[in-house]
């Protein structure tokens, strides 16, 4: 037997067909390249941000802050030294999570802010709402705020469950009799900004 005869011929093609095959890997290669540079990216950026962010401030003898900054859902938090001056920055460390953190009314109006998400071991029935200053603005066991005087306080959400777990909304309140500084809800991408 002859073996030529065995063996199927060897198929041609065309360059045009050469071509498409090449073309085709080379876009293969790219996306894979560019899929493992993609991950590299995110698996850098996951590493920043386990350590939180956390800075030390020191600003002076009689005060000092522990600031910490993250990229999600601030919440006021107060450390004083000293009683005569308070330094206040927004952080969330709680498991509370808001659909704002500041709120602008003129006096008279109410706004209620909505949880989105409760901490660990806690739900809707454990909320436990208080204003740092009932004179500029008051708040209900809803979470209802109402605006009372112009000026500025905190409306904050504890935890019954969980002491430990609170959240600070900044509450503005402006004059509407003057016109000037006419307050107004804000969107969210204002609410997210870092005071």
């Amino acid at each position: 037997m002859d073996n030529n005869n065995l063996q199927r011929p060897r198929k041609r093609i065309t360059r045009e067909t050469a071509r498409k095959r090449q073309l085709a890997a080379l876009f293969v290669i790219a996306f894979l390249v560019l899929l493992f540079v993609i991950l590299i990216a995110k698996g850098c950026s996951s590493d920043k941000s386990k350590d939180g962010g956390k800075k030390k401030t020191d600003t002076g003898s009689d005060t000092s802050v522990v600031t910490t900054t993250a990229p999600v859902d601030p919440v006021v938090t107060t450390t004083i030294a000293n009683p005569e001056t308070t330094t206040v920055s927004l952080v969330n460390t709680s498991g509370f999570k808001l659909d704002r953190y500041s709120v602008y009314l003129n006096v008279g109006e109410s706004e209620m802010p909505l949880v989105k998400e409760y901490p660990a071991g806690s739900n809707e029935s454990h909320e436990r709402w208080s204003s740092s200053d009932t004179t500029v603005a008051t708040v209900n066991d809803w979470g209802n705020i109402t605006a009372l005087a112009p000026g500025e306080c905190y409306v904050t959400l504890k935890s019954a469950a969980d002491e430990t777990q609170e959240v600070q909304i900044k509450v503005t309140v402006a004059d509407s009799s003057t016109g000037a500084g006419t307050a107004t809800t804000t969107d969210s991408a204002q609410n997210q900004q870092l005071y």
